[in-house]
């Protein structure tokens, strides 16, 4: 699909978005997503750099901050990524590793934490994606692939292994939206993208 395809006076180019905790399959599933269907592959927060406040991109300087901080700086990042999506459209698909669903469902581990955007609407300078698929799987196949990865774990991520009233409220916040769920728990990659393409299909 390239330049000016429209359908209805809209474009047919998709903004899919790939939701879900760490280690559901979030990343395998962007990338095989954006091979199958030409796809640009974008993440969400882009990598933004500010030299003055260390080397590199600037999410781990945000995420040592206060919750207010920290969520307004991903708020930020969501205006950036829905601006690069918006340019990526006009040739093709996108497909996004996490998006706005994401900043206003972990602000459910923020107490007494609240956006003024409604849960489960997004806030009004942002483009709204065309499909956000939320990827599940159960609590004990999630730990032992994060155990898999050899990479250190995120204070969030350690707070929602232990606090099962967190996590649950976690997905219950991505639930709010309009998502199409996949649940990845016994099945491979390869399944994952097929049961992916064939729902982002329907919207065509």
């Amino acid at each position: 699909m390239g330049l000016g395809d429209i359908n209805g006076g809209s474009t047919v180019n998709k903004f899919i978005v790939i939701e879900g905790l760490d280690a559901t399959g979030k990343s395998t599933l962007v990338e095989n997503l954006s091979s199958s269907l030409d796809a640009t592959r974008l993440v969400c927060p882009p990598e933004i750099m500010a030299p003055s406040l260390g080397e590199g991109p600037i999410r781990q300087y945000f995420d040592s901050l206060n919750p207010l901080q920290r969520r307004a700086f991903y708020r930020f990042s969501n205006l950036i990524a829905s601006e690069d999506a918006s340019r990526h459209l006009v040739g093709g698909d996108v497909v996004m590793d996490r998006y706005w669903t994401s900043t206003a469902a972990f602000a459910a581990m923020d107490d007494d934490f609240e956006h003024d955007v409604q849960l489960g609407e997004y806030p009004p300078e942002i483009r709204v994606p065309d499909l956000v698929i939320l990827l599940l799987v159960d609590e004990k196949n999630r730990l032992k692939r994060l155990q898999g990865r050899g990479e250190a774990e995120t204070n969030e991520e350690l707070e929602l292994a232990s606090n099962i009233e967190k996590r649950n409220a976690v997905i219950a916040a991505y639930k709010r939206f309009n998502v199409v769920i996949i649940d990845t728990s016994d099945k491979n990659p390869e399944q994952v993208c097929t049961e992916a393409i064939e729902i982002i299909e329907e919207l065509r």
